[in-house]
């Protein structure tokens, strides 16, 4: 089904009066690398200004000095001096993979094969299973991948001009195949837990930019850990992710939204939905 704007309003966590941060849950974002710094910024905004209670970046010594005078409501944990695997299971969702690099590979095992919340994996995370996709059918836990058409090449085994000419197909196929929830990337984002099917009808080319995925698995996270079922994260956040681009572009045109911007806009966009929700 084409995903509906009364859909996302009555799958959108709500907000209660009385509640704490810990009510709107914990993420963790195992993002970021000496020369990918904004992809760990980009990552952990979007999950702070999507609702999470909690959101503790994990990254390098370089990524944490450079962000923690500018990114307040982080909680920093540095990789090299945390035991990451350990502390991500006190955790209600976790993220990784973006802006990583082989850095990705010493985790991705571990966390898939461990109990936990639901495991969002982005970019290098993906790039990471290649060559040993089969294990997501070991995982212990909830995952959504996020990959575009090239990354999920990579793990698929299929050509990208198969799979963007049969996109929803194939999708559906593998995240049947593999137990996942599967957020195929592009024109009319396809995601699907193999059962149900949704095709992601809001975006533009603004979002055709770097950074931008890094955003979206954030906010992927934020909705996760506050209790939405994988699907209904993934397409909650492609929504709001791809709305957000359309109302930016008619501010700065489809040639000059930042990713940076992304953040608060989502924000924005959510405040409008919400509104619209607690009015019906």
């Amino acid at each position: 089904m084409t995903t509906t704007k009364e859909y996302v309003i009555s799958k959108l966590p709500k907000r209660l009066p009385d509640s704490n941060k810990g009510t709107y849950g914990r993420v963790m974002l195992i993002c970021g690398s000496k020369n990918m710094r904004g992809a760990a910024a980009l990552a952990t905004l979007g999950a702070l200004r999507c609702g999470a209670g909690l959101v503790t970046l994990a990254s390098t010594k370089e990524v944490i000095d450079s962000l923690s005078s500018s990114v307040f409501e982080a909680i920093y944990a540095d990789r090299d001096a945390c035991d990451i695997i350990k502390d991500s299971d006190r955790m209600n969702a976790v993220g990784i993979g973006c802006g990583m690099g082989r850095d990705a590979k010493e985790y991705m095992p571990s966390l898939i094969l461990r109990d936990g919340a639901p495991l969002i994996i982005d970019a290098d995370g993906i790039n990471a299973l290649s060559g040993n996709t089969g294990i997501l059918k070991k995982a212990k836990r909830s995952i959504i991948l996020t990959p575009h058409p090239l990354e999920f090449s990579r793990i698929s085994g299929l050509s990208v001009e198969e799979i963007q000419r049969n996109r929803e197909s194939i999708a559906k196929a593998f995240a049947k195949e593999y137990g996942v929830t599967l957020l195929l990337k592009g024109n009319r984002t396809v995601i699907t837990d193999g059962d149900a099917l949704f095709v992601n009808p809001t975006g533009n080319s603004a979002l055709a930019k770097g950074g931008t995925g890094d955003v979206l698995c954030g906010m992927i996270c934020a909705f996760a850990a506050q209790r939405c079922s994988a699907i209904d994260a993934a397409v909650i956040g492609a929504y709001i992710h791809g709305l957000s681009g359309e109302r930016l572009a008619k501010i700065y045109s489809e040639y000059g939204v930042l990713a940076s911007e992304l953040p608060a806009e989502a924000a924005k966009t959510i405040c409008d939905l919400y509104k619209k929700s607690i009015s019906v």
